[in-house]
């Protein structure tokens, strides 16, 4: 139902210089044109597959998606989003054939006034060829990424190991990045912004619910206890400061409705040791914070630099 931002989207896919590629479009049970308008670009361009759909959430799109794709790598687009480079394909690729697994790379945040901002991170100068201190070297740098569509993964990876979106998540992609660091073993990462990641008041990943909240519970506790379990060293503090960072990101989600997410607080809360993990700046200062002053306070400040900022 992103019939105003569709076609953007596509010609931005169309209009790479590297041209050997599939596109797969899920038409995910929308309402309004943008099926035709799928339809319509599928004629035109033998490259372009549709897969029409009962409405399943993005889960399910990308998840059918993979199943049918055939190429060797995978680059996920959310359909309100648009590549702003014309060569970013031909980039990745030469990244990815020189047998990197998954290439990490920027974005800009896109508002609707045109205004286009750099995420503010440095990708240069990164070591690649040691996983555990690639991820550190992210982590510290605030530049570790879970949303799907800021790299490039193998498409036999996925496959190989079954890697797929939970559907009964609502942020999936913090599980699915996770299982998909996991197994991979070959990194590379790129230090330009490709993608326009457009920000809308209504879109899924701008409204916090109490199931949004639920999940992000159901993540941490998961993986912290994964996490746990592995070897001392560097890749282990890099993803329990990665978790540490999306712990931070509850707080902030949770600060700002505390009143009817009250029920959530005791859970909540239970997770503060992974503030000891924490690797990056702003990470450390709410660490430091619910350290000197309680977790309590620390939501209290939290909610009062929000309405400010806001």
């Amino acid at each position: 139902n992103v019939e105003r931002y569709l076609k953007t989207c596509i010609d931005s896919v169309l209009s790479q210089t590297f041209t050997d590629y599939e596109l797969i479009l899920v038409d995910d049970g929308s309402t309004d044109s943008s099926g035709k308008i799928c339809d319509e670009y599928a004629e035109k361009d033998g490259r372009i597959k549709v897969l029409h759909k009962e409405n399943g959430g993005q889960s399910s799109a990308r998840n059918n998606a993979v199943e049918i794709a055939s190429g060797s790598y995978a680059i996920f687009l959310d359909s309100d989003d648009f590549f702003c480079e014309k060569t970013f394909f031909e980039d990745v690729y030469e990244c990815a054939k020189a047998g990197a697994e998954i290439v990490v790379f920027r974005y800009y945040k896109y508002y609707e006034n045109g205004q286009k901002n750099d995420c503010n991170i440095s990708l240069s100068g990164i070591s690649t060829k040691d996983k555990g201190e690639l991820l550190e070297t992210l982590v510290k740098r605030d530049a570790f990424f879970c949303s799907c569509w800021s790299k490039s993964v193998s498409l036999s990876l996925l496959k190989k190991e079954k890697i797929c979106f939970d559907e009964t998540l609502k942020c999936e992609d913090m599980d699915w990045y996770y299982s998909v660091v996991q197994k991979a073993k070959n990194f590379a990462v790129i230090d330009k912004a490709y993608v326009c990641y457009r920000q809308r008041e209504n879109s899924v990943t701008s409204t916090v619910s109490s199931k949004t909240i639920k999940d992000n519970i159901s993540i941490l506790q998961k993986w912290n206890e994964i996490f746990m379990e592995m070897e001392e060293g560097k890749e282990k503090q890099a993803l329990l400061s990665s978790l540490a960072k999306l712990y931070c990101n509850l707080l902030i989600s949770f600060s700002r409705n505390r009143k009817d997410l009250k029920e959530f607080e005791p859970e909540i809360f239970s997770f503060k040791p992974l503030l000891k993990y924490s690797l990056n700046p702003r990470t450390k200062t709410i660490g430091n914070f619910a350290k000197i002053l309680g977790l309590h306070f620390t939501c209290f400040l939290l909610q009062i630099l929000d309405r400010v900022r806001n």
